[in-house]
């Protein structure tokens, strides 16, 4: 087995490619999420039936959830802030960073080699916390500041880094991911909304490829 790998999830496409290119890689993972203010509960439930699925197909530990209640999306504030004001769809303030350093805390603590995320190349266009240069700077500063790296050295991984969506489903359709499992809406409900920008992208993603989409739509 290639090591400990800390896989961060959320239910989404992306996430689930991450998760079956990960175990592709041999790793033992860790799956391990973060339940904000506000999360769609139907996230949760589909990570949930994606790791049920790959504990049959690989090494996956037990899902391990961590609350941040006090995180929370720029819309779902009692008051949005000026500046904050026409941030995306979405967004959280430095979501990423908080997210990461938490991650690293469980890499140093377990022995993990990776850190492994689902960001493709289309969200560092809205999210800054998304980009390669970001992630490179967050990893120069693990080495820095985890007292067991140099014996212990553990990093970042991005596989669909670069990619467009309709390249993160080719990806997935190659490493056979369970898009049925998968929740990309912002929204909580019985079906996608199919309006929000996540819906949206999804369903362009598919129709890129040639493919039918598995999730029922409102």
């Amino acid at each position: 087995m290639a090591g400990l790998a800390i896989v961060l999830l959320s239910g989404g496409i992306d996430s689930a490619v991450t998760l079956a290119w990960t175990l592709r890689q041999g790793h033992e993972v860790l799956p391990l999420t973060f339940d904000y203010h506000g999360r769609p509960g139907r996230e949760v439930e589909a990570l949930e039936a994606q790791l049920d699925r790959a504990r049959g197909r690989g090494a996956a530990r037990p899902l391990v959830r961590v609350p941040l209640p006090f995180l929370r999306e720029v819309e779902d504030m009692p008051r949005i802030p000026e500046h904050l004001r026409g941030a995306p769809e979405g967004y959280i303030p430095v979501r990423n960073l908080a997210f990461y350093a938490l991650a690293a805390s469980f890499a140093e603590t377990e022995g993990a080699q990776l850190i492994v995320g689902g960001h493709n190349g289309i969200d560092p266009e809205l999210f800054p916390d998304s980009s390669p240069r970001f992630f490179a700077q967050l990893n120069e500063l693990f080495r820095l500041g985890a007292w067991s790296h140099a014996r212990q050295p553990f990093r970042v991984a991005l596989p669909v880094s670069g990619k467009s969506k309709a390249e993160v489903v080719r990806l997935g359709t190659e490493l056979g991911v369970p898009f049925a499992l998968t929740w990309s809406c912002y929204h909580d409900g019985k079906a996608h909304c199919g309006r929000c920008r996540s819906c949206v992208e999804r369903q362009e993603a598919f129709a890129e490829r040639g493919l039918s989409d598995p999730a029922p739509y409102a």
